[in-house]
């Protein structure tokens, strides 16, 4: 029995087994001997009766001791039954074991797993870490920049304005003379001034003819300091800029304040608030007064902080006149002027515009006129011929202010120069065509849509000329001052070219002389 539990179980088992095996194997070797000293016991008594009695034969009766033996044989079997029910829990337990070693293998293996991942995280911990040491850097160069490198950088890749002027010197109280290309034609331009510290100097509106260029005067401050400055023209997603100098022989007083002037918006609508904000001399008046185009003002006046800025502001009234308005700020004998756009309808407001799709017809086309206005507002036009007839249309806006207009021209129709006349809501468009003639004619034409203008007012010019043929104009003020504009006629020969004015134009009467391929033409109106 010995060599087969050392066959069946481990090492393990047996050194648990063995004391138990040892006292079974004591019992059974006390038993045999017993029972063998017993047999050899009845077997001298027998014999000595047998030799004592010749004559008489005894047997002695061992049902008493073999009864004894079978009781402690029928308790060994039973020890050995019990024993091999513990030798069955045993096996039982050694298969758990197996399983459990076997699940533990298992965990071993998720927790080699598992170190993996940690080693990756650790891995992607330090990515993590280089990233914010490159940002850090980073962040560190940008705060090394000052705001005009800022101004700069962002100029030189969104710009796509050219800008020049006159000259590149200034005294201050001198106009400087801007002329521009690569503005979004027809639309609104703002011209700003900053100083070699980015601060918004002064900033005023004009308009891009139909060429994309832009022409218009910038007069400097009488009490501006020296330096340099930047000119910024900003139209809807083009911009531009320049540098020019200011030279003078005053110098800023030791510990003076530098007195600046903005406003926080360039182009505001009825309701809104107009800020005006900036830096002077602590404890000093400022005082600040908002003009209209028609030469109303507004005064408005405050007290600069303990640490130079102050802030003041303006309402804007439901009945004030749109177009730019100028404010004009003083504070310890300087002036800031700051130049705004008011538009009027207030934050829904449409712009009313109006344009024929040529400025030339044939008799026999169809003229169509096109524009925005209020939506769901009616629209009304009137054609007139050279002679006065007239002829009338009207429409509807659409909910996105968008509208059409045609008219019909027939052969019997008068020949020259019409006009269309397009109202909405009390606002009024004027329109001029050259009707007559064949597409190919090299008639040259040239007028104006109004004979007298405000200052801030569009000065139209339109007409007819050879096809793909170069219209230029030189617009000439009371006082010689001249302005330069060209454009190229379509397929059509029609061509059309805008000048914008300012409220700081001379008043009285203007002219422009128009020439096309040696012809020439002298429009005149007045500016009031």
């Amino acid at each position: 029995m010995d060599s087969y539990f050392r066959i069946a179980f481990p090492k393990y088992f047996q050194d648990k087994l063995h004391p138990l095996i040892d006292r079974v194997s004591v019992i059974v070797g006390i038993l045999a001997l017993v029972m063998g000293s017993a047999a050899v016991y009845g077997i001298l008594s027998v014999n000595a009766t047998i030799q004592a009695k010749p004559d008489q034969v005894n047997m002695p009766d061992y049902t008493g001791t073999l009864g004894s033996m079978k009781a402690q044989v029928d308790s060994i079997n039973s020890q050995m039954g019990s024993l091999g029910s513990k030798v069955s829990s045993i096996s039982s337990q050694v298969s758990l074991l197996d399983s459990q070693l076997g699940s533990i293998k298992n965990n071993m293996s998720d927790i080699s797993a598992l170190k993996t991942n940690v080693a990756d995280i650790h891995e992607k911990l330090a990515d993590l870490e280089n990233m914010k040491t490159s940002i850090d850097t980073i962040e560190q160069k940008l705060n090394g920049l000052g705001s005009n490198d800022l101004v700069q950088q962002v100029d030189s890749t969104s710009g796509t304005i050219t800008i020049s002027f006159d000259r590149t010197s200034y005294l201050p109280g001198n106009t400087v003379h801007i002329t521009a290309i690569g503005a979004d034609p027809l639309k609104v331009v703002q011209i700003q001034m900053l100083d070699s510290n980015g601060v918004l100097v002064t900033s005023q509106n004009t308009w891009a003819d139909s060429t994309g260029s832009v022409h218009d005067d910038l007069v400097l401050s009488s009490t501006l300091y020296p330096g340099s400055y930047q000119v910024k023209l900003v139209s809807d997603n083009a911009t531009g800029s320049g540098q020019l100098t200011v030279t003078t022989t005053n110098t800023t007083p030791t510990g003076s304040y530098l007195f600046t002037a903005q406003t926080d918006k360039g182009f505001y609508q009825q309701g809104d608030m107009v800020q005006v904000s900036g830096m002077t001399q602590p404890g000093t008046i400022v005082s600040a007064t908002m003009s209209s185009p028609s030469g109303k003002s507004f005064t408005s006046s405050t007290t600069a902080n303990s640490d130079g800025t102050y802030s003041m502001s303006f309402s804007v009234l439901s009945y004030y006149e749109s177009g730019p308005w100028n404010i004009v700020v003083n504070s310890v004998g300087q002036t800031r002027t700051i130049s705004v756009y008011l538009e009027s309808g207030g934050a829904n407001s449409y712009a009313f515009t109006a344009n024929t799709d040529k400025t030339s017809y044939n008799l026999g086309d169809t003229v169509q006129i096109s524009g925005t206005a209020q939506p769901a507002s009616t629209v009304n036009a009137v054609m007139t011929s050279p002679s006065g007839s007239t002829y009338s249309s009207s429409s509807t806006a659409g909910s996105d202010g968008s509208y059409g207009i045609s008219f019909a021209t027939q052969s019997s129709y008068q020949q020259g120069s019409w006009s269309i006349t397009v109202t909405s809501l009390g606002q009024t468009k004027t329109l001029y065509f050259t009707l007559g003639g064949s597409s190919g004619s090299s008639t040259f034409t040239a007028q104006t849509d109004k004979t007298t203008y405000s200052g801030g007012d569009i000065v139209q010019v339109a007409g007819s000329a050879s096809p793909g043929s170069a219209v230029s104009e030189v617009l000439v003020s009371p006082s010689g001052s001249t302005y330069d504009s060209s454009a190229t006629t379509n397929s059509y020969g029609s061509y059309v070219m805008f000048f914008s004015t300012t409220a700081s134009y001379p008043k009285g009467g203007w002219y422009i002389d128009v020439s096309n391929q040696g012809q020439s033409k002298v429009l005149s109106f007045t500016l009031q």
